[in-house]
């Protein structure tokens, strides 16, 4: 949804069909929390595209 609205996706280091094995095989947790935390991210730009209202700059993202 994220690609046909045009807004960036954070999201660099894996995808969702790759959570299953970076916890199974690799054990990293951090990888999967940064990866949620990205999604929620982008749910909320394509939230404020539909409703019109402008996109969240990265400024204004906070970084855990």
């Amino acid at each position: 949804m994220a690609n046909v609205l045009c807004i960036p996706s954070p999201k660099e280091d894996i995808d969702g069909s790759m959570v299953r094995d970076v916890y199974y095989e690799e054990g990293d947790l951090d990888r999967i929390i940064l990866y949620c935390e990205q999604n929620v991210i982008t749910v909320a730009q394509i939230f404020l595209h539909l409703r019109n209202e402008p996109l969240m700059e990265d400024a204004e993202i906070k970084k855990v």
